[in-house]
């Protein structure tokens, strides 16, 4: 049985973009991370796309404080190395572990 009401990946970029997102694309790419990293990113929306070719995954954030909506997309091969850890490291900013403090914590 088919699904009449699956999304297209066409489909839902079109969505995304009619609401002020734009492509991750080789710009935004080559931008270095301090120009990206802010600490009020929001995941938007996470989608998994099924193609012909295989999966894609949409994922879509906004950030206030840089005046960006952006839509990501990786397409998913078997045995691929993608991560969503590797976006949220280029986005959120990492505190330095020298900063790092550890204090016990004592239970009665």
């Amino acid at each position: 049985m088919t699904n009449k009401h699956r999304k297209s990946l066409s489909d839902t970029l079109k969505n995304l973009m009619s609401s002020g997102y734009r492509l991750a694309d080789a710009q935004i790419a080559a931008l270095p991370d301090e120009s990206l990293q802010s600490h009020d990113w929001r995941l938007d929306s996470v989608e998994q796309i099924r193609q012909e070719q295989g999966k894609a995954l949409v994922i879509a954030v906004s950030s206030v404080q840089r005046c960006m909506k952006l839509i990501f997309v990786e397409v998913l091969m078997p045995h691929s190395d993608f991560s969503p850890m590797t976006l949220l490291r280029r986005l959120f900013p990492m505190r330095q572990k020298a900063n790092l403090a550890f204090s016990p914590v004592y239970f009665n």
